[in-house]
């Protein structure tokens, strides 16, 4: 093995062993001696690749975030399927996904992001990300960079779901209303909530397309123009 295979070999074996510790004890708790020790190598090698936990915990989730971006712009650009069957068909990767990757999406969304700190990121019309603060007082630039680079994950996840969504409105499919945004990243947060709230029990039992499927008719109900069925 040359030196590059076994910087790439390295690499994986600390990805793997991140996504071990960190869905087992979340961010906080995770240390990177636990990483290093499941990984079979130095402190040293990881902070000459990624610097820090934090940035070893992005990396990690932005891989996982690439690939289902990949995946929900798929189903999103599927022209062969009604606007309605893709809107399921996103909200079924996305319920799929986050089955598969629930305590780490967990620590994305409530701690990477600070919000128990009181930090929302904000997106402009420019679809630029900004961190504000509802309580107390915003960090230093550099922590806000570091932050904010989360809050971009979860705002592009979003994306997908808006398009198709507003590709209804366009079609005379949907009633447009000036909240129609928040319509569409409701949707996508609401099934969030319910993977992560209601992980055990019947819902477990439901497969993610049907789901998906009857929350999209549910969820849209009153919005539909001329009463048309799903």
């Amino acid at each position: 093995m040359n030196r590059k295979e076994k910087e790439i070999e390295t690499k994986r074996r600390l990805m793997e062993a991140t996504e071990a510790v960190f869905s087992r004890r979340g961010f906080a708790q995770a240390t990177v001696d636990e990483i290093i020790a499941l990984a079979d190598t130095g402190k040293g090698t990881l902070y000459k690749y990624f610097g820090n936990k934090d940035n070893v915990f992005y990396t990690l989730v932005s891989h996982k975030h690439n690939e289902l971006m990949e995946r929900m712009w798929s189903v999103a650009g599927d022209a062969e399927k009604s606007v309605e069957e893709r809107l399921a068909g996103i909200l079924a990767v996305w319920m799929e996904f986050l089955r598969k990757n629930t305590v780490l999406w967990q620590v994305l969304c409530f701690e990477m992001t600070c919000t128990n700190r009181g930090f929302s990121g904000v997106e402009d019309e420019n679809g630029e990300v900004r961190l504000v603060s509802r309580w107390g007082k915003l960090p230093p630039p550099e922590e806000q960079e570091s932050i904010l680079r989360y809050h971009r994950l979860l705002a592009e996840e979003n994306k997908p779901i808006l398009k198709v969504y507003e590709e209804g409105i366009r079609q005379n499919l949907f009633c447009e209303m000036a909240q129609h945004k928040d319509i569409a990243v409701h949707m996508f947060l609401a099934v969030a909530m319910i993977v992560f709230f209601h992980s055990s029990g019947d819902i477990e039992k439901i497969s993610a397309r049907d789901f998906a499927a009857n929350f999209v008719k549910t969820r849209l109900y009153g919005l539909i123009r001329h009463n048309d069925e799903f």
